[in-house]
């Protein structure tokens, strides 16, 4: 499977205890708030298999969580430019950056930030992009974006919510670190038309899962 990963190691603390992140490389955030942990989301990718395409540049505002599930529909309603606004969302990460999907691979990771997050179970997890501001970039040069010619159909609006489908429910514990993995699957994401992608561009068509990666864990010390 050809996709880029966006890990997301979530820590739910319990209060007066600090919590070491194993996944965390830029440092170790703590909270001491009760019922709630920290979040951490990073970005990497696997190889991507079209040989005539040198850049996939995804434009990422905010990674959002709920608790209740959400449908496709749901997920891409009620945006707004800073944060999740409405129905349960709570914003994990906000970016608001450009990512070369190609050029995290081969373990390279990006890390797009962090907050704190209640214990509970959750259901719902969205990428919000601005489909303005990405593009695909092939070997000859030729940037497609939403108005070139050719160009790659991504979803019209300036913000779109893309599903992620977790295959279960992802449960935070208190006291406990879950970590999440998160596959944008880029090479089945992108949809040729015609006989060429120079030719006649590309559709957008997301395709992104989510598995737990690791049992829940209690962290040492608590």
């Amino acid at each position: 499977m050809k996709q880029f990963r966006v890990a997301l190691c979530v820590a739910a603390a319990a209060a007066a205890f600090t919590i070491p992140l194993a996944c965390s490389d830029s440092g170790t955030p703590t909270d001491t708030a009760s019922g709630s942990g920290t979040v951490v989301v990073n970005l990497t990718d696997a190889p991507f298999s079209t040989d005539s395409v040198r850049s996939v540049d995804i434009f990422v505002l905010r990674v959002d969580a709920r608790q209740s599930d959400a449908d496709s529909a749901t997920t891409d309603h009620a945006l707004s430019s800073d944060s999740a606004s409405s129905n349960g969302w709570k914003t994990i990460a906000a970016p608001n950056a450009s990512f070369n999907l190609l050029a995290l691979q081969s373990g390279v990771i990006a890390p797009l930030g962090q907050t704190t997050l209640a214990a509970g179970t959750y259901n719902g997890f969205r990428l919000v992009i601005d489909p303005t501001r990405s593009s695909v970039t092939l070997k000859n040069g030729t940037k497609l974006t939403n108005s070139s010619s050719p160009n790659v159909t991504f979803p019209g609006a300036a913000q779109s919510g893309l599903k992620i489908i977790p295959s279960q429910p992802v449960t935070i514990a208190s006291g406990a670190t879950t970590t999440l993995l998160v596959d944008f699957d880029v090479n089945n994401s992108f949809v040729q038309r015609g006989n060429t992608i120079a030719q006649n561009g590309l559709l957008f068509k997301p395709v992104i899962k989510a598995t737990i990666t690791n049992k829940t864990t209690a962290n040492a010390g608590t």
